[in-house]
């Protein structure tokens, strides 16, 4: 019992240094009392009522959370027993887990819980995932629980007065363009160190000190992979989004059309809340997921929790002048979307044909040579650098050589070929150019490209090369009718060499 405390892990990385005597039992006697201290300042720390739900003091109809589990390693949660209700989707299930059918992924088991319990539902209401909360997160591969730097789970149990619910917003989005503002304290590297909020309760950052709103930036990643689940051309995913939001949201449209969200779908909602939209309502948005595996609108409700649980009529952050200057990008795009169709004339400048070549040397054991050079070596290697570097794997192409033998490794030469797709703006390509001229590149590949391979791997040579063709349109007002003059420049930059070890 004394080391299933919450938090109690974190909190022991932040014991100061302590000098242990050398005897192994007096030793294990002043490490234990370290601990008993330790536990009593936390206990201390904590409020009356958390204390009362470890202790099983607090009844469901009072504070309830809800997990929604596939097969994810629950055990973290087991102090919340007295509270907590698992819906469990996979193949290991706890005993005391509610079984659903593995559809609809979180919006699913969160609307079930809704509809199933409309009437019966606790005072205040934590819905999560069923990963072990932790700082931040990285990909579908490395993972991260979705905390902001500074927070915790407790911080979801207790509702402060007048609070009708608790987001702790990670990210804004512009819809229509599906550009992202990330928050500083929320950690998307595992190198980085990120600011840490104000307060327990610290739903927007202050836009003071460390904890502010990063730029709102291009995420073609994102963009794509809706485009490919939803099924919906680029041209007219706009349209698409603004049509979910007006048949499913059914609120008027945020300022600028920017709306904040939290990563990783955890928020906690008080019952009145929940109540200011009707049980039917909940229904519809379950029938929506209820259908497929894995559904597009799953990726879109993660937007837009804050605006379903409830009928807000305030926006859950200030906005900010970012927020009207990126909505001004939308007719950029479209613009661009409409350059060489009949009748459309733009001035200016647009970009296409934006590539990047990347070469490095890998040194590995000689057995694993040819679990990188055949076809599913090269897409793993794909893969993994496309993790490493934040694009697309389908956008990179892999050409691997064979080169000198050392002692009973071998020498891979990897040359990467990133084609960024039409509309991606300089500014993301120059991100990608940045994370590759970092100082820590090669060791990010190295977990990387050993995640996705299997084969552990040292990078060294690291060079990069980007290219991209500039085309600018001149209008001549003086000539009469539309006389144009076409400049195309070829740019080759040597963005970045770095040396990383050498053979």
């Amino acid at each position: 019992p004394l080391l299933e405390q919450p938090n109690l892990n974190q909190s022991i990385h932040q014991l100061p240094a302590l000098h242990f005597p050398k005897q192994p039992m007096a030793k294990f006697t002043a490490l234990l009392a370290s601990l008993t201290t330790l536990v009593a300042a936390n206990a201390e720390e904590r409020s009356g009522f958390l204390s009362d739900v470890y202790s099983g003091k607090v009844p469901k109809s009072k504070l309830e959370v809800v997990l929604a589990q596939h097969e994810e390693d629950i055990a973290w949660s087991k102090p919340l027993s007295a509270v907590r209700t698992v819906y469990c989707k996979g193949s290991h299930c706890d005993a005391d887990a509610i079984r659903l059918p593995n559809v609809g992924r979180e919006g699913h088991t969160f609307l079930h819980h809704i509809v199933n319990n409309y009437d019966s539902l606790s005072d205040w209401t934590v819905f999560s995932q069923a990963d072990k909360p932790s700082d931040g997160y990285v990909d579908h591969k490395r993972g991260g629980g979705h905390l902001l730097s500074g927070s915790s789970f407790e911080d979801y149990l207790e509702p402060q007065q007048d609070q009708d619910s608790l987001f702790l917003m990670t990210s804004k989005v512009h819809l229509p363009t599906l550009r992202h503002a990330l928050r500083s304290s929320f950690k998307v590297n595992p190198l980085q160190i990120a600011a840490k909020i104000h307060s327990k309760t610290g739903v927007c950052p202050k836009d003071e000190g460390e904890d502010v709103w990063g730029n709102f930036r291009e995420v073609p990643q994102v963009r794509h992979y809706l485009e490919r689940k939803c099924g919906v051309e680029e041209s007219a995913m706009s349209d698409a989004v603004r049509t979910f939001w007006g048949d499913f949201v059914q609120l008027p449209m945020p300022a600028n059309e920017v709306v904040h969200y939290a990563q990783g779908a955890r928020f906690a909602v008080s019952r009145d809340r929940v109540h200011q939209r009707s049980k039917a309502y909940y229904q519809q948005l379950l029938d929506a997921v209820s259908s497929d595996a894995d559904p597009c609108l799953n990726y879109l409700f993660e937007f837009v929790w804050y605006y379903i649980m409830g009928a807000p009529t305030t926006a859950p952050c200030p906005f900010s002048s970012d927020d009207s200057i990126v909505a001004t990008v939308e007719g950029r795009v479209l613009q661009t979307a409409t350059a060489g169709v009949s009748g459309g004339v733009s001035d200016g400048e647009e970009e296409e044909a934006k590539s990047m070549t990347v070469s490095m040397t890998l040194e590995v054991d000689e057995a694993d040579v040819a679990n990188l050079t055949s076809d599913e070596g090269k897409e793993k290697l794909a893969e993994g650098f496309a993790n490493a570097v934040s694009v697309d794997s389908e956008w990179v192409e892999v050409e691997v050589t064979v080169e000198g033998r050392r002692l009973a490794s071998k020498s891979v030469s990897v040359t990467y070929t990133i084609t960024f797709p039409e509309g991606t703006s300089q500014d993301d390509l120059e991100s990608v150019a940045t994370t590759l001229d970092s100082s820590t590149i090669s060791e990010s590949l190295e977990t990387s490209i050993e995640s996705a391979t299997g084969v552990t791997v040292t990078v060294s040579n690291v060079a990069t090369t980007q290219s991209w063709e500039t085309t600018t349109t001149y209008m001549n007002p003086s000539t009469s009718g539309s006389i144009r003059s076409t400049i195309t420049s070829i740019i080759a930059i040597v963005a970045a060499i770095m040396m990383h070890g050498s053979f």
